[in-house]
């Protein structure tokens, strides 16, 4: 350009600037700054943020806020762009206001934002939002999003998350499901941790039904369950003492028959003796999978650990083994089972009609 006679702007530097910083090649940046300044091309506030921007990534902030003192020295203002930048290199460093403690200078921040008309946006609420549940204030953080919406800002999803979040962990679900609701209303949808953060929060206050609810009805809201799911829901409800409602998850799970005997083994060991239903629920798994070796041995663990089988119990077995391709095998089953009233004679005439016994 400058053997033709043309003399490069301060766009073209800007453009080259950028384009090195881009590429992480920030000395040839500074470089070029400085033939800019030997051409008497006076470098923008665009140029600065650009190099700040870039310093902050591969010098450290002490250097990027020395090129932010030569730009205010030079009489350049520092615009929302500058700002943004500046504040994201700190608070990646560990170097946020809010992620120290520091509410009272966040606060004369905010407000020194607002005297220089640079009003809050969404982004600002939810930053505070995030800090304020984080360090257990969540009335505040309420009052917050209140008077964010009188300011005519709509929340969106990082308003509510942490909402969510802290009043689950404050064991308030009602609470958190009310701003599950709103954030519905204000047309954004919650995602999977939200429902999860809900549902392990039901079930930790022993309401493992409405839980349930929750979770079968994720697939229709659109939001699918994940493995965090289920571990959240089995996690739950296994601790809260729904052993029954965790061992039929399990067997949901892809037909997880070997992880469902290992909880009923766990439940043998532990206080939670099992029932005769929790090991009906392990005989259906056992029987889906053709795996009827197995599910006689577990009906007789069933029988020597003292739990006795029930009519259901036999059903299931009557039907498996007609299932995995015995049916006269299973006839013959049936009809001992009837001989020793084991099940009724309605059950054996119902099992009979069901076509179980023909090959």
């Amino acid at each position: 350009m400058k053997n033709r006679g043309f003399s490069p702007d301060v766009v073209t530097y800007n453009i080259l600037i950028g384009s090195l910083c881009a590429r992480g090649k920030l000395d040839l940046a500074m470089k070029v700054m400085d033939q800019l300044m030997k051409d008497n091309c006076n470098p923008t506030v665009i140029t600065y943020t650009i190099l700040i921007e870039a310093t902050i990534i591969h010098g450290g902030i002490d250097e990027a806020m020395k090129l932010l003192d030569e730009m205010v020295s030079r009489g350049l203002q520092p615009d929302m762009y500058t700002y943004n930048v500046i504040v994201r290199g700190m608070c990646k460093q560990g170097l946020g206001l809010l992620n120290e403690g520091r509410w009272e200078t966040g606060e004369r921040l905010m407000s020194d934002m607002m005297l220089k008309g640079c009003e809050p946006n969404v982004v600002t609420y939810s930053v505070l939002i995030n800090s304020l549940c984080r360090d257990g204030k969540t009335g505040e953080a309420v009052d917050l999003l209140k008077v964010m919406k009188e300011k005519g800002l709509s929340p969106d999803a990082y308003c509510y998350d942490p909402l969510i979040s802290a009043f689950c962990k404050e064991g308030k679900v009602d609470l958190a499901i009310g701003f599950v609701d709103d954030m519905i209303s204000a047309g954004w949808l919650p995602d999977i941790v939200n429902y999860n953060t809900i549902m392990g929060s039901l079930c930790k206050k022993g309401r493992g039904d409405e839980a349930l609810t929750i979770f079968k009805k994720l697939d229709e809201v659109g939001c699918p369950p994940n493995v965090s799911s289920y571990n959240t829901m089995l996690g739950a409800l296994w601790s809260s003492g729904d052993k029954i409602r965790a061992l039929g998850m399990v067997l949901e799970i892809d037909g997880m028959v070997d992880e469902a005997i290992g909880l009923l083994v766990d439940m043998e060991r532990s206080e939670w003796q099992p029932t005769v239903i929790s090991y009906n629920i392990v005989l259906l798994g056992l029987c889906k999978a053709h795996r009827m070796v197995d599910a006689i041995e577990v009906l007789a663990v069933m029988v020597d650990n003292g739990c006795q089988p029930n009519e259901t119990t036999y059903t299931l077995l009557v039907e498996g083994v007609s299932y995995a391709g015995w049916p006269s095998d299973a006839m013959e089953l049936a009809k001992s089972l009837a001989s020793i009233n084991a099940i009724s004679q309605d059950l054996f005439r119902r099992l009979n009609k069901q076509s179980l016994f023909r090959a």
